[in-house]
């Protein structure tokens, strides 16, 4: 025992230098990174700084003493890391907090990495990456993206990768998971080229994201396929769409009013009206929290009726007056008990409603609600692949496939597919919440990615 305790005081001496010599070791788990900085402290001696970037915790200092044969390292808020073995450029550690356990393999690091998941590619590439800017002729915008070339092909399909709702950076990421990179990697070893591009405001795109709408969103997609056919370095006769969530919904826009489009893929793409996605979405995720469909009809009726009340009423409006009527109006028909299961009391519904109000004011907010699927999917000539999980529950599967059956044109041209055990962001899923996506180790279903390449190459030779 002893031997062992001297062991571990060498061990930790040589990872607790001064902070003008600082060791940096590094972890992950799930798509959190955690972070241990050796240094010295005014309070206390031999501390360890912790950090998990993606939790807003940064350098909290933890002490140190002996349990048993391990060194502990903890804080005091709730943070424990048990330092069970370490060699000159690892670490191997339990991490506790509170109720939650799991290990951890630290690696020594010259500098704090990004996170990283096993289906990211890495150097060296078998294809072109080409970083590009362009501005856009009719918005007046600078966009960054990057362009990936399939090598040893003069002739390839192109495709725009057009994220979801929210603003995100050209590789789409959530979590750390580069989406589009992912299916950019994919596409270009088998033979298709890409173009992903960052939203208004990120990276090196400029604009007011805030102040946008799905259509102007299509508009940018329309700079991006100007920008590649006016290269003539690259094959751009065979263009095409792949949008996700939103991004289908953009890409439907986009290819009912741009013949240069000559494919779209839809990857849980929105095809029902603005108004039917948000009852849609709301329902799913209430499934999940209450326990009876009484409690959820009502719940339901509730959003519905504010739902209709924005869907109804003219920007000028005070909104939350408006609101504020409706849901009043509503609760006088509700018995208390209802009213208190639906935490509406004392002042809560307020709260809520102008929680609301400031996501309904906004441009994007009325423009989706009002979209009307049905005026663009029905001018869409070119064929059609659309992707669904059946766990999703932001874009359900059966309601919006139903819709692009509906409303395309030539029904032969729609191709469409339901993957039982995807969730909305095509990971395999276990909960299939949408807590649980950052959690998943995969980025994208290799399935999905090996069904969106063999269509495209399909198509391509027709």
């Amino acid at each position: 025992m002893r031997f062992y305790k001297v062991i571990l005081s060498l061990v930790y001496v040589g990872l607790l230098n001064h902070v003008s010599a600082q060791s940096i070791w590094q972890s992950q788990h799930h798509s959190k990174r955690y972070i241990l900085k050796s240094g010295t402290s005014d309070l206390v001696s031999d501390t360890l700084y912790l950090s998990i970037p993606e939790q807003y915790v940064n350098d909290v200092p933890l002490w140190t003493n002996y349990k048993g044969d391990s060194l502990l390292a903890q804080s005091t808020r709730g943070f424990k890391i048990k330092l069970q073995n370490k060699n000159a450029d690892s670490i191997i550690a339990q991490f506790e907090y509170y109720n939650d356990a799991f290990n951890l393999n630290f690696k020594k690091v010259n500098a704090i990495k990004d996170l990283f998941f096993s289906q990211h590619p890495k150097k060296p590439y078998p294809y072109f990456v080409d970083n590009v800017k362009f501005k856009g002729s009719e918005t007046g915008l600078v966009y960054g993206g990057t362009l990936t070339i399939p090598k040893g092909k003069s002739k390839y399909p192109l495709a725009v990768l057009i994220s979801g709702t929210g603003q995100h950076d050209r590789n789409y990421t959530y979590s750390g998971h580069q989406f589009f990179t992912v299916l950019a990697d994919y596409l270009a070893r088998n033979g298709i080229a890409s173009l992903r591009v960052a939203d208004r405001g990120k990276d090196e795109t400029t604009g007011d994201f805030s102040l946008a709408t799905s259509l102007d969103f299509a508009n940018d997609v329309q700079e991006a396929l100007n920008y590649l056919k006016n290269r003539t370095d690259i094959d751009h006769s065979f263009l095409g769409l792949i949008g996700h969530s939103e991004g289908g919904m953009i890409a439907s826009i986009e290819t009912s009013r741009n013949k240069d489009v000559k494919f779209m893929v839809s990857l849980a793409g929105v095809a029902v009206s603005g108004l039917k996605t948000l009852e849609l979405q709301n329902k799913a995720i209430l499934k999940g929290i209450h326990k009876t469909d009484g409690l959820l009809d009502k719940h339901m009726e509730m959003f519905n009726t504010m739902f209709q009340t924005v869907y109804h009423s003219k920007k000028e409006d005070s909104l939350e007056l408006r609101l504020e009527h409706s849901v009043t109006k509503w609760k006088q028909e509700q018995d208390s008990t209802t009213i208190k299961a639906l935490n509406l009391d004392d002042g809560r519904d307020l709260d809520l409603i102008y929680r609301y109000a400031r996501i309904a004011k906004t441009n994007w907010y009325r423009y989706m609600i009002h979209y009307n699927s049905k005026k663009y999917l029905s001018k869409i000539k070119v064929p059609v692949l659309a992707l669904n999980g059946e766990q999703d529950i932001m874009v359900l599967s059966n309601e919006n496939l139903e819709a692009y059956r509906k409303y395309l044109p030539k029904k032969k041209k729609i191709t469409t597919k339901v993957y039982s055990k995807l969730n909305h962001m095509f990971q395999h899923c276990e909960k299939c919440t949408n807590e649980e996506i950052s959690e998943l180790e995969e980025v994208f279903s290799e399935e999905a990615l090996k069904d969106i390449s063999k269509w495209i190459k399909q198509i391509e030779s027709h």
